[in-house]
């Protein structure tokens, strides 16, 4: 924690405020007296599909889901909600809750004074996106866990990122919270009026929604910028992307992979865009993000450099890569993509599914840290063979005095610590070594058994969390479609074909989607816009490598629900369904700050409905649109700029049911996205292009062709 005085600085004024203005005594009578509320004598955080959430169940805290029901609470207890903010990604988040634990003391002080609220913002998406609404108006990064201070009404009255650093300090920092707040809130009036004022403030202020671009002309010009913007930001001499921040850049690799193979666009683009997959790519699967011992993909580093890794990895993570690194391979044949998707796969069966064969979103909260990731060159040797420590000395780029460059550890935090990756391919160990290549492959295979095994006794993997999440299930269902797409493997086929089955069976069981199976929709698990997006997604992946029309028309459907329940009457696209929302404020979810964005993920299922003749919905046809602010800055719009090539940039096949079954076969495996495929009761197969010129595709080597010319 860097200091617990912003937050205070920040009430202070609002405090100063209250104590001028007394409230009248006709105000105080319309005060009803506070109630003892029975649900905030107990922790309601029941079984969710949330290892936070479950874990905190069994807190000295109170906490109460986020949902409706705590405005409820907070007008009739007359109290302020304390609501934060987390998830097991963020290493903080679980550091700060367990130190909160240990102190029953500010425990008691927290339930006697407010109505906790905790909310993973992996399940209840919109808190992560108010949350970095709010920063940004401070001018301030997002950090988790983030606090919220709410009036009972659900208006920000304070908030702030809390950054761990002790338990010591979080201590002081509610201590001094609370303090202030209670003070403050002895003028519940002006608090709630004030509060309120400038909630509708900040509303009003909220960016309009985008307007349409219809002009293919002037679609094609944002385009075009967009991606020239984007290639300038490479270079080559670090490989690495400008502006891309931390996270894995999956959202980049998408649109490098479509620019390289779209037609239309110059071929001096296409060629740097090919550079760059073919440069860049290796870096990352071939620094620690992916793991060299058991091949899961970190979702996030720590500084500067791709070998210093959070070590928190979640099911989403995975997924997503595997769609990417699958769809690369086909489109592109970068080396080592397929080996990393079908590893990444591996690693989300091992790590994150559940025992009724569907997915969860993370391992239980563990306090594990970038440094557990790391070892001193005597423990990597004292396990190895010496043959083996010799290739892997070799393969990791191993030193004495650490294998980190100083310019990415410049407080030499990391002093004599080595991270581990594929630094070298094995080709270069084995010239290096003076081994046989296959000897070379042969032990790195076998020492990456006894380090995976070492690193488990050092630090345990964090245990699986038994509780199935939509999101997750959904994910891997693209996963698994695009890897059948990329292999042919029947294997792949069946995990997609038999998770859809589940999840549309568990997730769906009345008639809105919820993020736990097997349960009604309530107001915290109630399916958010970016899960339906997802869904629809996997639906329309589905239909492509099974060309049964009965996924897309799910997914349609699914489209038709966001569509009536999802967007606002002026049009903005919402995040959470107006009866599961806590706070009135319409934030859409435009740009990628944690993930993919709701916006970009929606204007691609549009592009692809369209493309199989389905109508859109009114509501959602500003969307079949790119956006102005897509040229402004492109790295946080790649979703949404991939979205608006797909208009022009695919090819569209109908299936006649009298097609030859080893062409049919063959369609069912291109390249998911850019070829979209449907049956119909027509003769043969026919492609129709975007601007809607019908050709027959006769044979294997018509379709080969056909590939090879996107």
């Amino acid at each position: 924690m860097k200091t617990p005085f912003p937050i205070l600085a920040a009430l202070l004024p609002l405090w100063f405020a209250c104590c001028k203005s007394e409230p009248t005594e006709e105000e105080e009578q319309t005060l009803a007296p506070p109630e003892v509320v029975p649900e905030l004598t107990e922790n309601r955080i029941s079984e969710v599909p949330s290892s936070l959430l479950t874990a905190a169940s069994k807190s000295k805290i109170n906490w109460q889901p986020w949902s409706p029901d705590v405005l409820d609470h907070a007008q009739r207890s007359q109290r302020l909600i304390l609501a934060m903010i987390a998830s097991p990604r963020y290493p903080d988040c679980f550091k700060t809750l367990e130190a909160l634990d240990k102190s029953t003391s500010l425990c008691n002080r927290i339930n006697q004074s407010f109505v906790p609220v905790l909310a993973d913002l992996d399940l209840n998406r919109e808190t992560s996106l108010i949350a970095y609404h709010l920063s940004s108006l401070q001018g301030n990064n997002i950090s988790f866990p983030f606090l919220m201070v709410l009036s009972p009404d659900g208006n920000p009255v304070s908030w702030h990122s809390l950054y761990y650093t002790s338990d010591r300090d979080v201590y002081g920092f509610f201590d001094n919270t609370i303090e202030v707040i209670k003070r403050m809130w002895e003028d519940r009036d002006y608090v709630t009026r004030d509060s309120a004022s400038k909630a509708e403030t900040r509303k009003a202020n909220l960016p309009e929604p985008d307007e349409p671009v219809t002009e293919p002309g002037e679609q094609r010009r944002m385009y075009e910028d967009s991606v020239r913007q984007i290639l300038s930001g490479y270079d080559p001499d670090i490989a690495t992307m400008a502006n891309s921040g931390g996270l894995f850049p999956l959202g980049v690799l998408d649109l490098l992979t479509v620019v390289s193979c779209d037609p239309e666009i110059d071929e001096s683009q296409r060629a740097k865009a090919t550079e760059i997959l073919d440069n860049y790519v290796p870096t990352l699967i071939g620094s620690a993000m992916v793991d060299p011992l058991d091949g899961g993909i970190q979702s996030a580093r720590k500084g500067s450099s791709w070998n210093i890794v959070l070590g928190q990895r979640d099911c989403a993570t995975q997924a997503r890569a595997v769609r990417t690194f699958a769809r690369m391979h086909q489109l592109h044949e970068v080396p080592g993509t397929l080996e990393t998707a079908v590893n990444a796969a591996r690693f989300a069966e091992s790590r994150f599914q559940t025992p009724d064969g569907m997915f969860s979103l993370t391992s239980k909260p563990s306090s594990f840290s970038e440094k557990d990731w790391l070892w001193k060159i005597d423990q990597v040797s004292s396990v190895l063979s010496e043959e083996e420590f010799a290739v892997w000395k070799s393969y990791s780029e191993l030193k004495a005095i650490g294998n980190l460059p100083s310019e990415s550890d410049p407080s030499r935090n990391y002093f004599r610590l080595n991270s581990l990756y594929a630094g070298r391919s094995p080709e270069e160990v084995a010239e290096a070594t003076g081994f046989e290549i296959g000897k070379v492959r042969t032990l790195i295979e076998s020492g990456r058994k006894k380090l995976l095994k070492a690193r488990e006794d050092r630090v345990p993997s964090p245990s699986s969390d038994p509780l199935p999440s939509a999101l997750a299930s959904f994910r891997m269902i693209s996963s698994y479609a695009s890897l059948y797409a990329a292999t042919g493997e029947a294997e792949w086929l069946e995990n997609a074909i038999n998770l859809g089955k589940a999840c549309r069976a568990h997730f769906l069981k009345s008639r809105f989607l919820n993020e736990r199976p097997d349960a009604e929709a309530e107001g915290m698990s109630d399916g958010r816009a970016f899960t339906y997006a997802i869904a629809v997604q996997a639906g329309l992946d589905l239909g492509d490598v099974t060309l049964e029309d009965e996924w897309n028309l799910w997914a349609h459907d699914l489209t038709t629900l966001l569509s009536e329940h999802f967007v606002s009457d002026d049009g903005r696209l919402l995040e959470v369904r107006s009866v599961s929302s806590v706070m009135d404020i319409d934030i859409e979810n435009r740009v990628m700050v944690f993930d993919d964005s709701t916006a970009g993920l929606v204007r691609t299922n549009l592009q692809r409905l369209n493309a199989l003749g389905f109508q859109t919905h009114p509501g959602l046809r500003p969307w079949l649109s790119p956006t102005p602010a897509i040229s402004r800055f492109p790295i946080i719009y790649t979703d949404s700029i991939v979205a608006s090539s797909l208009f022009w940039n695919h090819v569209s096949l109908r299936v006649g049911p009298d097609s030859p079954t080893t062409l049919v076969d063959e369609i069912r495996r291109l390249p998911l996205q850019l070829f979209i495929r449907r049956t119909d009761d027509g003769t043969g197969v026919r492609t129709i292009t975007p601007e809607g010129d019908e050709k027959t595709l006769n044979d294997l080597e018509a379709l080969k062709s056909l590939s090879n010319g996107l």
